[in-house]
């Protein structure tokens, strides 16, 4: 398996690359299956540490295979720390946790993809997760993440990484799912949001069973939902739509209650359409969604 190290000041970074299919005579590589244009060709996974870190790489290897793409697996560390953690002269205990916690991942990564053919990059050092995640997202058609805590360590926020790149954001609940994603909840509401999730989740929605798109109270009308699920039956989605009246409960729990009850898988929805400052004043779905840590959550801006 080649490799390449490259030291960039204090932060290393080794990046594996696996490559399958043959070159034919014309210079295209052919990887002997039909990939849809409107597909997942790179995508990044966040294996900054965590202890789901074997899940969430095994899903990725999953979706590669599914989409033929080529995944971005980065690791970094970076402590969670206090002006007490620095006071107390803390700094070398702090590089050793995160140096075992970095080898740690890397040996999930060499498990998960060691018998594998999927084009992969290993990228892993000591550095602020969000900001290496950013840089490699600008260039990606997904992100996969997890809603899992980082144990002494700075876990990238998936809603902040999704307004800051623009790109999609998979983040991965407790609940056991595939890569396939067999039931889906579309959560729909008149805005742009909402719509740049549908369209960013295509690729997954195809590949599911059942999709529901639903609306809450005055967020949205009938009509509207009526017209996606249509929308998404014209690119082959298995598409049904679904209003729920505006109850005692918020939007949020309206339904993320629905989607449990239907045992769904994911909601897809879009995220911050009053804007992060309103969301933090006035709260807001994309708020509570990323408290609940069983769903797993398609979210784009």
């Amino acid at each position: 398996m080649p490799s390449l190290k490259r030291e960039c000041g204090t932060v290393t970074q080794i990046s594996i690359l696996m490559r399958v299919g043959t070159w034919e005579s014309s210079g295209k590589k052919n990887f002997g299956t039909g990939v849809n244009s409107m597909s997942f060709r790179d995508i990044v996974v966040d294996a900054c540490p965590r202890n789901d870190i074997p899940r969430t790489l095994e899903l990725a290897r999953e979706m590669a295979i599914a989409f033929d793409a080529r995944l971005f697996v980065v690791a970094y560390a970076w402590p969670v720390t206090t002006a007490a953690d620095v006071l107390a002269g803390n700094r070398l205990i702090a590089e050793r946790q995160m140096q075992e916690a970095l080898y740690v991942t890397r040996a999930a990564f060499d498990r998960v993809f060691e018998d594998t053919s999927i084009n992969v990059e290993w990228c892993s050092g000591v550095g602020d997760p969000t900001t290496v995640l950013g840089e490699h997202l600008l260039t990606a058609d997904l992100l996969i993440t997890s809603a899992a805590e980082g144990h002494g360590n700075v876990a990238p926020e998936p809603a902040n990484l999704a307004l800051g790149s623009g790109a999609p954001v998979l983040r991965l609940g407790s609940a056991s799912v595939t890569g396939r994603f067999s039931s889906v909840l579309v959560a729909w509401k008149g805005c742009p949001q909402a719509r740049r999730a549908l369209h960013d989740a295509l690729p997954i929605l195809k590949r599911a069973d059942k999709v529901t798109v639903v609306g809450v109270g005055n967020e949205t009308t009938v009509a509207q939902l009526e017209a996606v699920a249509e929308h998404l039956c014209r690119h082959d989605v298995t598409a049904s739509h679904l209003h729920l009246s505006h109850s005692e409960q918020d939007v949020c729990a309206e339904l993320i209650g629905h989607a449990q009850r239907e045992n769904a898988d994911m909601i897809v929805a879009g995220i911050y359409s009053r804007g992060p400052l309103a969301q933090r004043v006035l709260g807001g779905v994309t708020r509570e969604l990323l408290k609940t840590s069983d769903l797993s959550w398609f979210m784009a801006r």
